[in-house]
This record gives C-alpha cells, sequence and structure tokens, in this order.
C-alpha cells in the first residue's frame, strides 16, 4: 500500500523538485500540500503550488494555505535564493485552481485523525504549520505516522546564518516545538543535502520528461545554479528538499544515526543552530533519526530517472 503523506512546504525551488519527485513516486499517496512562510512570502509560495500541481496535473491534490508568519520572530524570506516570484527564472501560467477553504493547520489536524497512525508529514520548510496543529491539538501527535523533514545543520556550515540551516532559522520556537512532540522523527539536514548538487550535466540527462516540464527544471535551476556560484562558490546547485522526498521512496539512500537534537534559542550568535548530542552529555533519549550520509551517484540516478517519468 502506497505511504500516505502530507507535503509541507514553502515552494522555492528545490522545493518544486520536491513535489515532481513526489509526483512520480507511486509509492507515495499525496494526500495534500499545506504552503508555508519561507523561500518567498506565503501567498507566493500559496500561488507557485498551485501553479505546480496545474502543471503536474494532479489538481485531486487539495492545496490549502498556512501560516504568513513564524510563531515568534519576524517575517524572513529567500529571494536572493529562490528569485522574485520563488521559482527562479521558471515562468508558469496563472492558477485556475483555488486552495480549499480549511487552513494548513486544521487539514493536517482532519486528516491525521481520519488516517491514525498511516500519515508521514513530509517537511521542508519552516514548521511554523506543524506547530500550530500541534499547539492546537497536541493529541494528534500521537496519531501520526513519522515527521521526514529536511532542515538543520549538524557538523556543515549554516545557508542562513553562520550555524543555522534556514528552514530552521525561519521559525526556530516552532521547529523545536515540534521536535520534541514524541512523533518519530527523522532529520534531513545540510551535512548531506549540500552532497547533492545538480549540475547542468545531470539537467541534461532529463530528456523524456514532457517540454513544459523540462522547461520547469531548466529555467528554475539556472537561477538556482548561478546563486550558489556566486554566493557559495559550488558548481551545481543543492537540491534539498528532493532528498527528503527520495528517502521515501528508497530509504537506503541514507545512513541515519539517533540523536538528541535541540534547537538553540538563545538569541545569540548561535540562535537557531541545530544541536546533536552526539556523546549523551545530555543524558536524554534520542528524539530523532539524523540522516548523515548519503549514495550520492544513487539519489541523482533515482532523481533523474523519476522526472523523466514526468510525460
Amino acid at each position: 500500500m502506497a505511504e500516505k503523506i502530507i507535503f509541507d512546504t514553502d515552494p522555492g525551488i528545490d522545493d518544486a523538485l520536491a513535489l515532481l519527485l513526489l509526483a512520480a513516486a507511486p509509492e507515495l499517496d499525496l494526500m495534500a500540500i499545506t504552503v508555508t512562510h519561507g523561500n518567498t512570502s506565503q501567498d507566493k509560495c500559496l500561488s507557485n503550488a498551485l501553479k505546480l500541481v496545474e502543471l503536474l496535473g494532479i489538481e485531486q491534490v487539495p492545496v490549502a494555505r498556512g501560516a504568513q508568519e513564524p510563531l515568534v520572530k519576524e517575517l524572513s524570506v529567500a529571494e536572493e535564493t529562490h528569485g522574485d516570484g520563488g521559482l527562479g527564472y521558471a515562468v508558469l501560467p496563472e492558477a485556475k485552481l483555488k486552495p480549499v477553504n480549511e487552513s494548513a493547520h486544521d487539514l493536517i489536524i482532519r486528516l491525521v485523525n481520519e488516517n491514525p497512525n498511516q500519515i508521514t508529514l513530509l517537511c521542508v520548510g519552516p514548521m511554523t504549520n506543524i506547530a500550530l496543529a500541534l499547539l492546537k491539538k497536541p493529541e494528534i501527535a500521537k496519531k501520526v505516522k513519522r515527521i521526514v523533514a529536511m532542515g538543520g545543520s549538524i557538523h556543515y556550515p549554516g545557508n542562513s546564518t553562520p550555524q543555522s540551516e534556514y528552514n530552521v532559522f525561519c521559525d526556530p520556537e516552532s521547529y523545536e516545538i515540534v521536535v520534541n512532540a514524541g512523533i518519530d522523527f527523522t532529520l534531513v539536514p545540510l551535512d548531506v543535502t549540500y552532497q547533492c548538487l545538480l549540475t547542468n550535466q545531470h539537467i541534461d540527462q532529463i530528456t523524456h520528461a514532457r517540454p513544459e516540464i523540462k522547461s520547469f527544471i531548466k529555467e528554475s535551476t539556472r537561477f538556482y545554479i548561478e546563486f550558489h556560484a556566486e554566493y557559495q562558490g559550488i558548481q551545481g546547485c543543492a537540491i534539498n528538499d528532493p532528498l527528503a522526498a527520495a528517502i521515501l521512496i528508497d530509504p537506503t539512500l541514507v545512513e541515519n544515526r539517533d540523536y538528541f537534537i535541540s534547537v538553540d534559542l538563545s538569541g545569540g550568535p548561535s540562535k537557531a543552530k541545530t544541536i546533536a548530542d552526539h556523546y549523551g552529555a545530555l543524558k536524554k533519549a534520542p528524539n530523532a533519526r539524523v540522516s548523515m550520509a548519503v549514495d550520492v551517484d544513487r539519489f541523482m540516478k533515482l532523481f533523474i530517472e523519476r522526472m523523466n517519468r514526468l510525460n
């Protein structure tokens, strides 16, 4: 039976690529898309999600508007990374599809209650929607099958501050709530995602996808590749979010370690740093499974193969 997925996202270039991967995964049953703030404003993220749903022809999947801002800190966006509209140089037609009337966190609560212990939350943006659901109905924590989240950095440098990864940085308080909710939690941090660099050579191998999808991949990642080269001196672009989606298809792509993790909420220079208790100094049981190694070649082959199915 296909695994039931709620995709919580802030599209975003790599978020969009993760959605493409989900659409090419018959192993997964995409139950809903819940949209948050993050890579750009919530309004633009929602618009992007609706456009992508129409591009992929998956209009049966409900799309819900989520949080407009973090729980505590001020709103952050990353348009220097993803472009003014959030999808790089790609331009998609305005969507005819509308979001559902339910808020994202209410939709999460309802679907989890209707499908107890069956739904995986795939979270590739700030955790505000999930935190709001848990704050409103804490009892759903016992009914979520698991959370797989792209976020954090353990040993790798941060990509928003010297020590913090962007999704955690956007709403660290929400991340701390979710990590400690008692839900089976897998974290896919920059330590592995920044090994997974999509290059023009990879993009040239996407030959069988529908022309509109090939064009979208090429034009969105062209902006992303330029950003990585200019700001980080990296050749290619880190496709962070697709790796989190890919391990739902093939969990053997990564090697995990069990850690107690927490988020630094101190407000100092390490604010929003994801801290892993490597040696058990805190004497707390692990609360997360953290991906610390990845088979890059197999992941890239899987990604390209699945993109070529989108025809």
